[in-house]
């Protein structure tokens, strides 16, 4: 491949990485006076750390369909879709109308809304193990919600968590997220790692670690804490690893045997399906978290489960010493957009982006077999990740053995080729505007940048 400045490939036929960021500064130029232009008032110039990426983020100004346009002019297919929130793509014309319907009624009323139950309702009847739910601001409030509520009805401290698992911005969940493997310790009993520091006292040391897709590990550590345990939070790890649906069974047959609660996050998984990955495992959580496709594009979150542990919320009953409660929580123009999304991701709706899911990673993977490149394509329904190694990818471990650099090289050879992933290319995802044709050009953008 030969870059728009003309700079030669490095050694061994690879483009160098310089020579690709050089490519990148000189066809966005305006992305690059933005960001110097946020850094005199924002810390790293976005504001969010996940808005920034190397060599300096692309900004956007609009989306249609499933395309994205840079403040430099340049049309990228969007397979990021906002951190797989944008399952419907941009601007999809029902959520417009239904966002627009609430905002001439108003958008900061301070009261309920009959959309919140319409909602509420839509996702219970969607998901058997709901029999009440509630509303927070993201999926990382909801987790924090939740974990008040196992800890008051348990009277337990610790939960267990997996490594590599991510619930959102909440101390005792944001343990070994991301671990050094020197720090980690035994893959059979792996050690809490706080994900950064300010953590409040205490945090890692009330999180047990279990290691994902190792059941005879995961048993024994949960028998040896059952007795201070609150909780077992399960990400299914949709689309960042193939979700094994025999451990998530086995998950919640040993937590139902040792009288533990189950927590399933469902914020990413609940792609796959109209029930969610608990669905398609056949399982009943405790209770599960939701968030990103479930407010159509704006900030939500949800948490529901077992009635008897969702009523501790009911104030109607009295002070129960349980509160739950936020200015935005429930607001009324994410539910209507949610709403309004649910209600178009349809049965055939998932057939469709589930198909196109299935032919991207199947394809993508035919294609690293014939060019001897080690990488594997892995994901469900229409979320994917591609990660440069020959190992088998089970675990948070074995995720780390991915060649980063190259993972690197290839997002900015796909940039340049009109194509947007994730930055570390480890959690895409397609929308429903999609079709074969725009399989074939993730495809073809990925053999010009790894052939």
């Amino acid at each position: 491949m030969k870059t728009a400045t003309g700079a030669a490939p490095a050694s061994g036929g690879a483009v160098s990485i310089e020579a690709l960021e050089a490519d990148y500064a000189a066809r966005n130029p305006r992305s690059r006076r933005q960001y110097e232009l946020g850094r005199t008032v924002m810390p790293g110039g976005v504001a969010k750390g996940a808005y920034f990426s190397k060599p300096y983020p692309l900004f956007l100004v609009s989306g249609e369909g499933c395309y994205v346009t840079t403040l430099d002019g340049q049309r990228l297919l969007d397979c990021a879709n906002h951190h797989t929130a944008g399952v419907l793509g941009h601007r999809q014309p029902a959520v417009l109308e239904a966002v627009q319907e609430q905002l001439a009624q108003g958008f900061a009323l301070g009261g309920p809304t009959t959309v919140e139950y319409e909602l509420a309702r839509e996702i219970t009847e969607r998901v058997p193990s709901l029999e009440r739910v509630r509303f927070a601001g993201s999926g990382g409030e909801a987790a924090q919600n939740v974990l008040r509520l196992v800890r008051g009805w348990t009277g337990r401290q610790k939960i267990a968590k997996f490594e590599g698992a991510f619930h959102g911005r909440v101390d005792a969940l944001e343990v070994s997220v991301g671990p050094p493997l020197d720090e980690a310790g035994p893959q059979s009993a792996p050690q809490a790692v706080p994900q950064g520091r300010g953590f409040e006292r205490g945090a890692a040391e009330d999180t047990v670690i279990l290691p994902y897709s190792h059941p005879e590990a995961v048993e024994r550590l949960l028998m040896q804490h059952r007795d201070e345990l609150a909780a077992v939070w399960l990400d299914p790890r949709a689309g960042v690893l193939d979700a094994d649906r025999e451990f998530i069974r086995h998950m919640r047959l040993i937590t139902e045997e040792l009288d533990l609660l189950l927590v399933m996050d469902e914020v990413v998984a609940f792609r796959v399906g109209p029930g969610g990955l608990q669905e398609q495992c056949g399982i009943r959580p405790d209770l599960t978290t939701f968030g990103k496709i479930i407010g159509g594009g704006f900030p939500i979150g949800a948490f529901g489960g077992r009635a008897d542990l969702m009523d501790l919320l009911d104030d109607a009953r009295g002070g129960t010493g349980y509160m739950h409660s936020g200015t935005f929580h429930g607001h009324p123009v994410a539910l209507a957009a949610g709403l309004a999304t649910l209600r178009t991701l349809t049965p055939a709706a998932y057939d469709h982006l589930t198909a196109l899911g299935d032919e991207l990673r199947t394809e993508a993977n035919a294609l690293f077999g014939r060019l001897g490149v080690a990488a594997q394509a892995v994901g469900d329904g229409s979320l994917f990740g591609i990660h440069f190694t020959a190992e088998p990818l089970r675990d948070y471990r074995s995720l780390a053995t991915a060649d980063g650099e190259q993972a690197y090289r290839v997002y900015l050879q796909l940039l340049a080729q009109g194509v947007m992933l994730s930055s570390g290319l480890g959690m895409c995802a397609l929308s429903l505007p999609m079709d074969r044709s725009h399989v074939a050009a993730v495809l073809t953008a990925l053999e010009g940048a790894v052939g």
